[in-house]
C-alpha cells in the first residue's frame, strides 16, 4: 500500500527509560541501554523493565488491580496518545478502531492462572486472573476505558506484530470502516518468557547486546500507541500531524533461510519507493538472524544513513516492533525509514514523511 492519505496525530509511550516522549528522546540521545537485573517477579536474569511506570491518576485503582501488565502499559500509552492528538475519543467512539500487536499479551496471566492450578488443583485457580488470559485482553480493556466501538483486532507474533496491526488499521481507514485508529504494541515481562528464551539460547549473557555480535538479545517491556487518522478527518478538526504514513510494505519468503528472509526484507524496503531516507530505524537486536537481515539491507544501500536499533537500548518484545515506529517519531526528518525484520513470517518496512516535533 502506498499513499499519503493517512497521518499520525498522537503518540504515547511507556518504555523502560520512562513514560512519555521526553524520557524516550533523552534515552535515544544518550544511547544508554536500559538493561539491569530483573526482580524475581518478572524473571531471573537481565532485561529492560519499566521500573518508572506511573499509572497513578490515569488508571483507577480498582481497575489497576484487575489488569495484567501489558494492559496497564497499553492503557497509559493510549491515554497519552489521545491527549497528544487533542482528541476526546468517547463522543466518536463508534468511528475509532483498535489494532494491537503483542507477543506476550495473555501469557503472563495464563502462567499466573495455570501455575497454582497445576500445583494445588482447582482451588488454586484465581477467577480474577482468568479474564486476562486471552491475547486480546488489552484491546478489550482499551475499548471499555475509552469508549471505542469500531473494528478491533489483536495480532500475536514475535518481533513485528505491531506492524501487522498498523497494516490492518490502514486497511480499515481506507475502506471507510473508521476515521481514526488506535494502533498499539504492548508486552510485559514475566518469568516464563525468560525461561523460554534462555532455554532456546537466545539471551545475551554479557548484559550488553551489540549489533552483529551474534550473542543474542535481552528482553524488554512497555507499550507504544499511535493515533492514525485519515488526512481529511485530521484537517477537519485542525489537528497537526506528527508524520505522514507515506508507505507500508510487507514481504514473506517461501523458505526460512537467512538469505531468503533477507531478500524479503530488501524487497519490502524497495516497495516503499526509490527515495533515499534521511533517517533510518532498524530492528537489529543482537541476535544473528535478525542482525544479518539488517546488515544485508545496509550493504545493498550504501548511500543510506546508518540505522539506529532501539532494541539494543530498550530490549526485544517491548512493544512487538512498535518501539521502532516510536523511535522514528522522536527526531525530525523529511523521510524516516523503519525496517522490522522477523525470525518468521512477514518482513515489514514503513516510510514516514514530514516527521516533526514542533506542531505549533
Amino acid at each position: 500500500m502506498s499513499s499519503s492519505d493517512l497521518v499520525i496525530t498522537g503518540l504515547g509511550l511507556v518504555l523502560p527509560c520512562g513514560d512519555g516522549l521526553e524520557a524516550a528522546r533523552a534515552s535515544l540521545a544518550s544511547v544508554a541501554p536500559c538493561f539491569g537485573s530483573l526482580p524475581e517477579t518478572l524473571g531471573k536474569g537481565l532485561g529492560a523493565a519499566c521500573t518508572a511506570f506511573g499509572p497513578a491518576g490515569i488508571i483507577p485503582p480498582m481497575q489497576l488491580r484487575r489488569l495484567d501488565r501489558p494492559s496497564r502499559f497499553a492503557w497509559v500509552a493510549a491515554h497519552q496518545a489521545f491527549q497528544d492528538a487533542g482528541l476526546d475519543p468517547k463522543p466518536m467512539g463508534e468511528r475509532i478502531a483498535v489494532a494491537v500487536g503483542t507477543l506476550t499479551g495473555g501469557s503472563e496471566a495464563s502462567e499466573a492462572f495455570m501455575r497454582p492450578y497445576l500445583q494445588r488443583g482447582p482451588e488454586g485457580a484465581s477467577p480474577l486472573v482468568f479474564p486476562n488470559c486471552v491475547a486480546n485482553a488489552a484491546s478489550g480493556h482499551l475499548a471499555l476505558a475509552f469508549g471505542l466501538k469500531g473494528p478491533s483486532v489483536t495480532f500475536v507474533d514475535r518481533e513485528n506484530a505491531a506492524f501487522v496491526a498498523l497494516e490492518q488499521a490502514a486497511r480499515w481507514l481506507r475502506a471507510g470502516l473508521a476515521e481514526v485508529a488506535l494502533v498499539l504494541g504492548t508486552d510485559g515481562l514475566f518469568p516464563l518468557l525468560l525461561d523460554i528464551c534462555r532455554g532456546a539460547r537466545m539471551l545475551d549473557r554479557s548484559g550488553h547486546p551489540e549489533f552483529g555480535s551474534g550473542r543474542g538479545f535481552l528482553p524488554g517491556e512497555g507499550a507504544q500507541a499511535f493515533l492514525l487518522e485519515t488526512r481529511g478527518h485530521a484537517e477537519a478538526r485542525g489537528a497537526k500531524p506528527r508524520a505522514t504514513l507515506r508507505a507500508l510494505a510487507s514481504r514473506s519468503s517461501a523458505g526460512t533461510s537467512e538469505s531468503e528472509r533477507s531478500v524479503a526484507l530488501c524487497a519490502a524496503a524497495s516497495d516503499l519507493g526509490p527515495e533515499t531516507p534521511h533517517r533510518r530505524i532498524g530492528g537489529g537486536n543482537g541476535l544473528a538472524r535478525l542482525d544479518a537481515m539488517e546488515a544485508n539491507l545496509a550493504a545493498a544501500h550504501p548511500g543510506w544513513p546508518a540505522a539506529l536499533h532501539p532494541k539494543l537500548l530498550w530490549g526485544e518484545f517491548g512493544g512487538s516492533g512498535a518501539q521502532l515506529l516510536a523511535a522514528a517519531l522522536l527526531e525530525p526528518a523529511d523521510r524516516a525509514l523503519v525496517t522490522a525484520p522477523a525470525s518468521s513470517g512477514a518482513q515489514f518496512a514503513a516510510l514516514l514523511e514530514g516527521v516533526r516535533l514542533d506542531r505549533s
